[in-house]
């Protein structure tokens, strides 16, 4: 059994160091019974920020491994990535660590286990722990009220950014991705309920700001309008599948 820790990373020169330690310390000591990897997938970044992931790969061969594309996006990058490996389970998280990393085990349990083919943390569920604003928090909210209502699903939350997947799922779903930016992770569940495929959600410890204050990459305003427009275009897609 091989799982795959995927880290899309884009010039985060200032919180890498510290938040990949993090990631690495703690499955050197709760992961020991798979065989796994930590793979940061640079998208899009300068030389100096994949230098520095490249001196921290260097320092934790084999279990570390640094993927490189040239475009950026959160999407394109963790596509590239999972469509070429071979691990028995892929499992994606930010760098900006805004799920605890102690979520893991839970996030895992479930499709380790065959009850599930994806897995996703959700801050929306009643034993979920959040700090977030509360401008966040309402936008979120508006953001599942449209897309149940347009695309017909009943989760709590499709964006965060804690997701595992069975390599069999991914490879029914993955053709039929097409972002290659935030509205990646909305794609996917979705997609992957119209092909009938096995989804749970798992309760996550979410903070906007958990080890250093940086803002989102996300920019609600303008991206609201990108959203809207993705969640008609995946509609109409979704009809037809």
């Amino acid at each position: 059994m091989t799982i795959d820790f995927c880290v899309p990373v884009y010039n985060e020169d200032e919180i890498f160091p510290a938040n990949a330690e993090r990631i690495w310390h703690f499955l050197q000591s709760f992961m020991s019974e798979y065989d796994w990897r930590l793979v940061f997938v640079v998208n899009g970044s300068s030389q100096k920020f994949i230098n520095l992931v490249q001196d921290f790969v260097d320092k934790n061969r084999p279990q570390s491994a640094c993927f490189i594309i040239s475009e950026s996006g959160k999407g394109r990058a963790i596509k590239a990535y999972f469509d070429r490996s071979r691990a028995d389970f892929l499992v994606y998280m930010d760098i900006d660590l805004a799920v605890d990393v102690r979520d893991l085990p839970n996030l895992l349990a479930p499709i380790i286990g065959n009850q599930t083919d994806i897995c996703f943390g959700s801050r929306m569920l009643p034993s979920s722990v959040k700090n977030r604003s509360w401008f966040r928090e309402l936008s979120s909210k508006a953001y599942l009220w449209l897309s149940r209502r347009l695309l017909g699903h009943h989760f709590t939350d499709l964006q965060c950014g804690f997701k595992a997947v069975s390599r069999e799922a991914w490879m029914t779903v993955s053709p039929l991705i097409l972002d290659t930016a935030w509205f990646f992770d909305t794609e996917l569940i979705c997609l992957a309920q119209r092909k009938s495929l096995r989804l749970q959600e798992v309760p996550v410890n979410w903070s906007e700001n958990r080890y250093i204050k940086r803002r989102s990459k996300i920019k609600v305003w303008r991206e609201a309008w990108v959203f809207l427009f993705q969640i008609y275009r995946l509609r109409r897609r979704l009809q037809k599948i």
